[in-house]
């Protein structure tokens, strides 16, 4: 595929990139042992740099309610 081909990114595909990251063991398809409170600790990380990144992206656009 060249670069002028590829389509744009998906909200779905937005979110699920960093969710990959932060939790590898996702779509690894192992069971495999996660401890409870490191996984809350990772989620609301992750909501807080969600957050963060919509309101950078609001305030470029000129949105005043971010």
């Amino acid at each position: 595929m060249r670069a002028g081909d590829e389509r744009p990114q998906t909200f779905i595909e937005w979110v699920l990139a960093p969710l990959e990251e932060r939790f590898p063991w996702l779509g690894s398809g192992r069971d495999e042992p996660v401890g409870g409170a490191d996984t809350v600790d990772e989620l609301a990380g992750l909501y807080k740099s969600l957050i963060e990144q919509r309101d950078s992206v609001s305030r470029e656009n000129g949105d005043s309610r971010a």
